[in-house]
């Protein structure tokens, strides 16, 4: 609930000093062929993690049905728009169910997907920083001089109290070892390091790259394609797309159901680092935002039939 009003709050605050009428007219004004080929990249984005999630089951010896990682992704995500994080754990829950799959060994691959998206993040980070680095600089620097000697003690005593918080942990970690909890944990943990090791001992590494990339190019058109959709963004090139990328990216890892709020305050900045006039800018935003919606709901419907339907098929043989 806190993340959620927080989400809201800062919704609000990203688009209030807009006239409502001239945002809408301005949305209404996109080229609905770049939506649809935005919306095609989303879809193919979640086809290609499953795909690729299939291939870290392999070394464990299971295998599914693509149908089912594929559905079972999309509700991973749709449980993401409404409970932040809470979907890492659905996604794995519902291939489990549906292909009598191991759950925790399914938790494993699921934080190896995320460890190998993570690096590449941060690759694409340090890409933009060098492609874009004066622009980052001036903006950097123009954010630092509007920051008060308060605010950097703040920042400081907070970065303080985490790390001595860590070393704490670490000097106790015999105790909190003895703890039961952590004795039970222990067989769930080590399922989960069986999934997390299926990287190293992958048959096909080289098609998971392609399909790691695969995913990400598809991330990065579905806001790219939207630039086209717009007469003040069209003229926007390759960079632009992945500065936008990467602000997006950041503001979906913040624990807000859907990104809402982060979204609409991150992704003007970066187009504000190209001049982009503010109202074109914020329309881009919720339309960007809104095509992410459709394709999980629209999607997520569909996942959620099929998973009823696969799990009654399932009782019915079992019961025969």
């Amino acid at each position: 609930m806190l993340f959620l009003t927080l989400g809201g709050v800062l919704f609000y605050w990203a688009i209030s000093n807009e006239d409502p009428y001239q945002l809408w007219n301005t949305i209404k004004q996109a080229n609905p062929f770049w939506i649809f080929m935005s919306m095609l990249a989303g879809i193919i984005s979640h086809f290609l993690r499953a795909l690729r999630w299939n291939l870290l089951l392999e070394p464990m010896q299971y295998k599914a049905s693509v149908a089912s990682s594929f559905h079972a992704v999309i509700i991973g995500y749709l449980v993401n728009m409404a409970l932040p994080r809470v979907g890492e754990i659905t996604r794995p829950a519902v291939l489990s169910k549906l292909e009598k799959i191991p759950f925790n060994k399914l938790v494993g691959t699921v934080l190896v997907e995320r460890i190998v998206d993570l690096i590449i993040t941060i690759i694409l980070a340090m890409c933009i920083f060098i492609i874009q680095f004066n622009i980052i600089f001036d903006q950097v620097n123009e954010l630092w001089g509007h920051t008060s000697l308060t605010q950097m003690g703040t920042i400081g005593i907070f970065f303080s109290i985490g790390i001595v918080i860590l070393y704490w942990i670490y000097k106790k970690r015999e105790w909190f070892y003895q703890l039961p909890i952590i004795r039970k944990f222990k067989s769930f943990t080590e399922g989960i390091i069986d999934g997390v090791k299926t990287v190293f001992s992958l048959k096909r590494k080289s098609l998971f790259m392609i399909y790691s990339i695969g995913i990400w190019i598809m991330y990065f058109l579905m806001p790219y394609f939207v630039f086209y959709a717009l007469a003040g963004t069209s003229h926007l090139g390759m960079s632009a797309g992945l500065t936008v990328l990467l602000f997006g990216t950041a503001a979906m890892i913040v624990p807000i159901p859907g990104g809402v709020g982060t979204f609409e305050v991150l992704v003007p900045s970066a187009l504000d680092i190209y001049n982009i006039n503010e109202l074109v800018a914020k329309s881009y935003t919720l339309i960007t935002h809104a095509i992410q919606f459709i394709v999980i709901i629209g999607v997520g419907i569909i996942s959620i039939f099929y998973v009823i339907l696969k799990t009654r098929t399932l009782k019915k043989n079992d019961l025969e």
